[in-house]
């Protein structure tokens, strides 16, 4: 089955697809794939990790791909109780796309999704295939800079491989700013 998880890479989170055997114990195994081995259980809201120790990287990583998940809320891990993602928020980027995330296998119609904290709360989402913009949309988040808002968009596309692409264009020229780019494969 197909997991997301969520992975520091340069100081920033970034999602990404991950597969792994199918299985009811869902936290569990995104921290198998987080390459985590730490028994994990949810009860009340909170995911109580069984971890002595953990990087700040690593309980970024840790909170973000389980409260993910609809049963967490908070995070207990290395010594540290009810954790939320508002505690790592200086490793999310200006625009993070939550959904899809890198890897993914999406529908011909499929939602873009996720949060960013951009002037004016505006952004565009594009998907580009070869080198070609083959959708876009502007996009306004719930809410604008130094805040941080929720977007979603729908895209549609035929079938093969793409690029979801975001960025908030600059204020004094229109160029991207904060972009972030989603592999992806459209499937019928």
């Amino acid at each position: 089955m197909a997991l997301t998880v969520f992975r520091v890479d340069n100081g920033l989170l970034r999602p990404e697809v991950t597969r792994v055997p199918r299985t009811a114990a869902v936290a569990g195994a995104a921290l198998a794939a987080l390459g985590i081995q730490a028994p994990v259980s949810i009860e009340s809201g909170t995911a109580k990790v069984t971890l002595d120790r953990a990087t700040q990287d690593e309980q970024a990583e840790i909170v973000y791909t389980l409260t993910q998940f609809p049963t967490v809320r908070r995070v207990d891990v290395a010594g540290r109780e009810g954790l939320t993602r508002d505690d790592f928020a200086s490793y999310v980027p200006p625009i993070l796309i939550e959904s899809p995330a890198a890897g993914a296998e999406v529908s011909s119609t499929f939602r873009v999704s996720g949060t960013a904290s951009v002037f004016e709360a505006t952004l565009v989402v594009e998907l580009v295939r070869e080198g070609k913009v083959i959708a876009k949309r502007t996009v306004t988040a719930s809410e604008g800079a130094p805040g941080r808002g929720t977007f979603a968009v729908t895209l549609r596309a035929t079938p093969g491989d793409a690029t979801v692409s975001a960025f908030a264009p600059s204020a004094a020229d229109g160029s991207p700013q904060h972009r972030v780019d989603v592999a992806v494969t459209v499937v019928s």
